[in-house]
């Protein structure tokens, strides 16, 4: 047996069960909403590998390597997080003994972690880990709460290998992070209501492994929106315009450049990962759109569309939305929805109001 043998052959006794998994994730309006952290963060439930492939290609049309902000606002979201004060922060230098810790990520599908080293610095493994970056920014902020101290961290992923963060104290002091909010309207948690799709959604929920779970074959972990709007935000000052892909397929109303530059990217990448897995879709009225946003956004989290109003005759839409992830992923995924429906380009425009997100798609180009 290897040492990396042995530490797998210690994990925690009390392992997740999958009503554990459903209890903390409440599909309401088409958004998961964190009942064990905080009904206000809502969660993004998405593919490991579909992830990382969106990842890769927003780093393309970014050019530039993206993972060590995403890690560095996984960081900053853990911190926040646990100062909501509503779940225990982790406390002590031997990860075994964070029982909460543990099962946050277990019903996140993030991963398992156990403590390799501890003498003069500090070596973690995340056995799974479901995203290296957003596992190593978790782990470090995790390890700063439990020690007190502020720590530098590295991680460095091999295949068959689990993921290894190496913490060494660091004597910087940051202020606590702010809470994050999108510039589009959100429904507030006690108005939302909790519709039939929640229990349906779990149906063929499989526990691979602590920490590592799928639906329908397809590992799957969770992403908080908080931890999202993070990353933007450490994105927005090195962005310089899009280098690859259709930035021209996106028009963000009422949005400066930058922002607008890092929607596109990241909506063009979701928009390539959707036309890529091959869905079958299939629009012969308006009314179609709904069924199509419930199987595409709303089980995922991304949002619920409240109406659906034709505006041209050539599969124009204007579809209104009563509650949106982020309106670059979302928009991505329908924006894909509608090529495969129309087997060619389109473009998007989307606005927002007081109350409500408006995406409208037409073609890429004028049809006589």
């Amino acid at each position: 047996m290897g040492f990396f043998d042995f530490l797998r052959a210690k994990p925690r006794k009390a392992k997740s069960s999958e009503s554990e998994i459903i209890n903390r994730w409440s599909l309401e309006n088409g958004t998961y909403r964190d009942n064990l952290r905080s009904r206000d963060e809502i969660a993004w439930m998405v593919g490991t590998g579909w992830f990382e492939l969106w990842f890769q290609g927003l780093e393309r049309r970014t050019a530039q390597s993206l993972g060590r902000r995403l890690a560095h606002a996984s960081l900053e979201h853990e911190e926040y997080m646990l100062g909501l004060g509503f779940s225990s922060p982790p406390a002590g230098r031997d990860p075994r003994s964070w029982t909460q810790t543990s099962l946050l990520w277990e019903t996140s599908g993030l991963g398992m972690f156990g403590l390799l080293e501890d003498d003069g610095r500090s070596r973690i493994l995340v056995d799974n880990p479901s995203s290296g970056p957003i596992c190593s920014g978790l782990i470090a902020a995790s390890w700063e709460a439990a020690t007190g101290k502020r720590h530098r961290f590295l991680w460095n992923e091999g295949k068959g290998e689990g993921l290894v963060v190496t913490l060494t104290q660091d004597d910087a002091n940051f202020p606590s992070p702010e809470a994050q909010n999108g510039i589009w309207p959100h429904p507030p948690s006690e108005l939302s209501k909790q519709g039939p799709d929640n229990h349906d959604n779990w149906l063929d929920l499989r526990i691979d492994s602590p920490g590592q779970w799928s639906i329908m074959g397809e590992r799957r972990m969770f992403v908080h929106l908080d931890l999202l709007l993070r990353f933007e935000e450490y994105c927005l000052p090195y962005i310089d315009g899009i280098h690859e892909g259709r930035s021209e397929s996106f028009s963000w109303r009422g949005i400066d450049s930058a922002r607008s530059a890092w929607w596109s990217a990241a909506a063009d990448s979701a928009r390539e990962r959707f036309v890529s897995d091959g869905h079958h879709v299939l629009i012969r009225n308006d009314s179609d759109w709904f069924q199509i946003a419930r199987r595409h956004l709303s089980r995922n989290g991304l949002g619920e569309v409240d109406s659906a109003v034709p505006i041209g005759d050539n599969g124009d839409i204007r579809l209104i939305f009563s509650s949106i992830f982020h309106p670059a992923i979302s928009g991505g995924v329908i924006l894909g929805c509608w090529e495969r429906a129309f087997g060619r380009n389109g473009r998007i425009i989307a606005e927002f109001d007081d109350s409500k997100v408006s995406i409208e798609i037409r073609p890429s180009r004028e049809i006589s």
